[in-house]
């Protein structure tokens, strides 16, 4: 008798609990505030002329990311334009590449890689400007003198010195003694 009681006991819990529990909806959930997706536009120009660079690389990888799997990146139209979609929130390496130019991070010093680029849910970044500056390269074929070609020779890239760069050269260093 205890035992039909007890299980008659569970079953009415059972049953009351079942009762309060919403009805199933087909409603969509809400999509999540905080991982609501971002968007970047902006445009990839020369730095000598400001002219539009076609087909430049322009490139978001996670800050902490390992391999690049998850690398958001996309290609500059004819005008220069990029637009990047669906990214999430988070925290970045930013930059814009193409060939015959230096790459370029995203607000970077001459001598560094810049700051993380970062995005809060659901935010729309429109004007970010990449300069490229343009790189230098060096073509040619080393020969002899009898014009024949030459392999495995080391060829070194030099600057003329500036008139006040040779000044400072041929200046006597000034010697101070106690």
């Amino acid at each position: 008798m205890r035992r039909f009681l007890f299980v008659s006991a569970v079953l009415c819990i059972a049953a009351a609990l079942l009762a309060q529990s919403p009805a199933p909806s087909d409603n969509k959930p809400a999509e999540d505030p905080i991982s609501a997706p971002c968007t970047v536009t902006g445009r990839v120009v020369t730095a000598a002329e400001g002219s539009p660079l076609k087909s430049a690389r322009v490139s978001l990888i996670p800050e902490h990311s390992r391999s690049h799997n998850q690398i958001y990146a996309t290609s500059s139209d004819s005008d220069g334009h990029f637009t990047l979609k669906d990214v999430p929130p988070g925290r970045y390496r930013f930059f814009a590449a193409h060939a015959g130019f230096v790459e370029q991070h995203y607000k970077a010093g001459i001598h560094d890689t810049g700051p993380l680029f970062s995005l809060r849910s659901g935010e729309k970044v429109s004007d970010v400007l990449f300069r490229l500056v343009t790189a230098a390269v060096i073509t040619g074929r080393v020969s002899n003198e009898d014009g024949d070609s030459m392999q495995r020779v080391e060829v070194v890239a030099l600057r003329r010195p500036t008139e006040e760069e040779i000044e400072d050269i041929d200046a006597p260093d000034c010697i101070t003694s106690k």
